[in-house]
């Protein structure tokens, strides 16, 4: 197994008739079936972990998002987004409940978000430095090519105090 420049390896995992790429750490996806659970929570704990290079080899270069903070029409900017958001906020995400195949997966989701520090333009709405709050999401995805094309993610309940 070679590194890339990240310094992640990489391995292929064929599912479906698909090769997609995932890092070597993420053991749990690579023996997984393309949008099952176990290939769903890889990602999931990817995101938990900040591995942007795990969770973004989810993504299709032109996904499309769709959320509370923001509509964005590529990696790149989701990405961008989640950098920023993580740079000063603790996000963790619970699976909650999930629906999935090789084409779409639909999940519900808990989002706990604890401010680092002080943002007063957050865009879901402003933050105080300690401050926790939480949300249950539904979340659909799209799935192509064994990446996400499409993501859409609406509030179903705000969480007092997360």
């Amino acid at each position: 197994m070679a590194d890339n420049p990240t310094g992640f390896a990489r391995r292929a995992v064929i599912a479906m008739g698909l090769v997609v790429p995932v890092l070597a750490h993420a053991e749990t996806a690579q023996a997984a079936e393309i949008g099952s659970r176990a290939w769903f929570e890889a990602y999931i704990d990817a995101f938990n972990r900040n591995d942007f290079a795990g969770f973004a080899a989810y993504y299709a270069p032109n996904v499309t998002f769709m959320g509370q903070g923001g509509s964005f029409s590529s990696a790149a900017e989701v990405l961008a987004f989640y950098r920023a958001v993580k740079a000063r906020v603790d996000e963790q995400l619970e699976l909650l409940s999930f629906v999935g195949s090789p084409t779409r997966i639909a999940a519900e989701i808990k989002t706990v978000l604890h401010a680092r520090e002080d943002w007063p333009d957050f865009p879901t709405g402003p933050l105080a430095r300690g401050q926790r709050r939480g949300s249950i999401n539904f979340i659909h995805y799209d799935i192509e090519g064994g990446r996400f094309t499409r993501i859409r993610s609406a509030r179903f309940r705000s969480l007092p105090n997360g």
